[in-house]
């Protein structure tokens, strides 16, 4: 039996793939397709946990104002999307390999409400292209986003620690893929 996220995993290869002959048509067809991901990954749920926190959003935990917390998928599914449809013959003809990237999408980090507005002012789709500001394993150093991590074994957020790094590992095709539209 599959476990949730494969079932969303298979259900949006085969729907990128019916639709990957519109994918030049159109602007709407460009953000149709690429939302397909989207979508498939945050209803996949969160089956490879990152256990990273905010420092901002780890206070509100502690003080139990949980409300003002939310998850921030940090590789940008609708992103991925593109990059998967622009390299079909990689993703779009090995489902093993969408099957990777997929997964990695759906890892998570809780982080405040307010933090996460401004990550997602660090991609910026318009109609004549894409725009990216600051490259993925940089927009939390770039925010001054601390981050946490629960301690292995932990279940509470008491139990996490500063992490030397807020560089997160990032699937180097994606690092390349995004260089075309860095914005400098």
């Amino acid at each position: 039996m599959m476990e949730k996220w494969e079932v969303y995993a298979e259900g949006t290869f085969n729907n990128m793939r019916a639709n990957a002959h519109n994918w030049e048509r159109s602007f709407d067809d460009k953000r149709k397709i690429s939302r397909d991901f989207y979508y498939g990954v945050f209803d996949a749920g969160n089956p490879n946990p990152t256990n990273l926190i905010s420092e901002q959003a780890l206070e509100n935990q502690l003080s139990k104002q949980y409300r003002l917390n939310t998850l921030d998928h940090y590789h940008s599914p609708q992103f991925v999307g593109r990059m998967i449809m622009e390299n079909r013959d990689k993703y779009l003809e090995d489902y093993e390999e969408f099957k990777k990237i997929f997964l990695v999408c759906t890892q998570q980090i809780v982080v405040t409400k307010k933090e996460n507005e401004s990550l997602s002012f660090l991609t910026a789709p318009d109609k004549e292209d894409y725009k990216v500001l600051v490259p993925t394993n940089l927009k939390y150093n770039h925010l001054g986003i601390r981050l946490y991590q629960r301690q292995e074994g932990k279940t509470r957020w008491k139990n996490s620690d500063p992490i030397d790094s807020n560089i997160l590992e990032i699937p180097e095709d994606l690092l390349e893929y995004e260089k075309k539209y860095l914005v400098t």
